[in-house]
């Protein structure tokens, strides 16, 4: 047992923590002929440029060919295949068993004004049953349609409210931290808290002078709700509502305020997040303070995430949790992670510990992926 156990971690020390929350897309790379580093800072965190790309539905600008019209030129010398592809393994020192990851994407823009972002991502698991690819809570499915450029933004489909809202997920991922799988007793980051899940709907956003952004989604959430004393998929069983405001201020923060409100099995929750993000010269900060509340039980929590990048596409991430629950207990959450790109390659390890009143934990994560 303590062999097995000694390969074990070994082999987690060369594998790369993955991360669902990861949003590197290898066929927009492709399709554009830019490196990973030209939209992230970090993945899957975006810089200003990758921000951007979003917001104006997958281009760089307006005057850029279409993916469809590329796609459809069977003469031109740019025309590519739309589709991306990562796959790889994963582990953790609290499961007995590998896990295999599968994430498929098609991106693009089909008019001027109109682009579709398609993506599935699951993790297999021999331990798991009735594990399939193409389900609700594992993928996204939306169109995006622009006017006045990237000032108007309209969503409709299966999206995560979070896209348009700058870095306030991405910045915690490689965490270990967020959800109760391989920590016994269940911890929940203060994000994971927030209950802020994918939402099958619609959603308007507003970019008023580059620089404020408001943002409104509505719809069912389509992810399943846990840790608060329900299980299950809860589509077709609840209302979701979020709102958001971001601004970046004239020494370069971005600040913001998100309020989340869910119907969900005749129970009311609600949720504020402040948001706060700043690039200094030698690290990037993200910090999150979240209050939550459901059936009149409070909630409070703290995420905080920095970054110092390495070298080209290489970075790492120190996060720091800590938040009061509806029991007043103290709970606090440790991550260190690094992660590199290397040619076609996701490589990275994290090690996490979680310290409650209750209870205290340690993990370490890791997974190779490759992408196309």
């Amino acid at each position: 047992m303590k062999i097995m156990l000694n390969m074990k971690m070994g082999l987690l020390l060369v594998l790369v923590a993955f991360t669902l929350n990861l949003e590197a897309n290898p066929e927009l790379a492709r399709q554009y002929d830019m490196a990973c580093s030209a939209c992230h800072s970090q993945v899957p965190a975006l810089n200003d440029m990758g921000l951007s790309f979003v917001r104006n539905g997958l281009r760089t600008s307006k005057f850029d060919p279409t993916a469809l019209k590329k796609v459809m030129d069977s003469n031109s010398t740019n025309r590519f295949i739309p589709i991306g592809v990562m796959a790889g393994v994963s582990d953790n020192s609290k499961n007995d068993s590998m896990n295999t990851l599968v994430k498929l994407y098609l991106t693009g823009t089909l008019t001027d004004s109109l682009s579709m972002w398609a993506s599935t991502k699951e993790s297999f698991n021999s331990d798991k049953d009735d594990q399939k690819l193409f389900e609700s809570d594992n993928s996204q499915l939306y169109f995006q349609y622009n006017i006045l450029e990237a000032k108007h933004a309209i969503r409709v489909g299966l999206f995560s409210p979070f896209t348009q809202l700058g870095n306030v997920q991405r910045s915690m991922s490689h965490s270990g931290l967020h959800g109760g799988e391989g920590h016994g007793m269940n911890y929940f980051s203060p994000l994971d808290r927030a209950n802020v899940k994918k939402i099958k709907g619609a959603e308007y956003s507003y970019l008023f002078d580059n620089n404020v952004l408001l943002l409104a989604s509505y719809g069912e959430q389509v992810q399943s709700y846990h840790g608060q004393g329900h299980g299950g998929s809860l589509e077709d069983e609840n209302d979701a509502f979020l709102t958001g405001i971001t601004y970046r201020t004239e020494s370069n923060y971005k600040v913001g305020l998100i309020y989340n409100h869910t119907e969900v099995l005749d129970d009311t929750y609600y949720s504020l997040i402040l948001p706060i993000e700043k690039e200094f010269t030698t690290f990037i900060w993200n910090s999150s303070f979240v209050y939550a509340n459901n059936s009149n039980d409070d909630y409070v929590g703290l995420e905080n995430a920095v970054t110092f990048p390495m070298d080209d596409m290489g970075h790492i991430k120190a996060i720091f949790n800590a938040d009061n629950d509806e029991f007043d207990n103290n709970n606090f959450g440790y991550s260190l992670g690094y992660t590199k790109i290397y040619n076609m390659f996701f490589f990275s390890v994290v090690a996490s510990r979680v310290n409650t009143d209750a209870y205290s934990s340690s993990k370490f994560m890791g997974s190779v992926q490759l992408f196309y």
